[in-house]
């Protein structure tokens, strides 16, 4: 009797750390909707995605923790394991995260900022020189057009 309550408790906490992890993944995919913006078509797909690692992870925890039995209590440890992460971690760790990526950040934004003119004027002066050679080609191309004309006139008149 003690071997089943015993075997049962860790199948109960290994699947409260698989929901506790499943819940850090979503809590991932979070972090990233905050600093990338992302139309809804490409969330939806994201969803998708995040609902076919879940499963993986739920597979494999219940492959490796019990065998591949699963019960409801499984369920419900991987369910109270996501609720405790919830409730408890994800504020500070998606906090803790947010701001370890704005200061890797920092750095390159800055660098961004001084580089913005640069990239400005090139930018200017690469739309001058395209609309330069936008408008020799079409004045090439009514020259072909006039004188290929010019050349069927010459043939079909009589």
């Amino acid at each position: 009797m003690q071997n089943s309550v015993v075997y049962e408790l860790t199948v109960f906490g290994g699947a409260g750390a698989a929901g506790a992890i499943i819940a850090f993944l979503y809590d991932m995919f979070r972090l990233k909707r905050r600093i990338v913006r992302t139309r809804t078509v490409v969330v939806h797909i994201e969803d998708i995605f995040f609902w076919f690692i879940a499963a993986i992870i739920l597979f494999f925890a219940s492959y490796a923790i019990s065998s591949g039995e699963t019960r409801a209590y499984f369920y419900a440890g991987a369910f109270l394991g996501a609720l405790l992460y919830m409730g408890l971690l994800s504020r500070p760790v998606l906090w803790l995260l947010t701001r370890v990526i704005k200061i890797i950040a920092w750095p390159f934004y800055k660098l961004l900022q001084l580089l913005k003119p640069v990239f400005t004027r090139i930018s200017r002066r690469a739309g001058k020189l395209a609309g330069k050679v936008r408008s020799r080609l079409a004045l090439g191309g009514y020259r072909l057009k006039v004188d290929f004309l010019r050349l069927r006139n010459a043939f079909t008149k009589k």
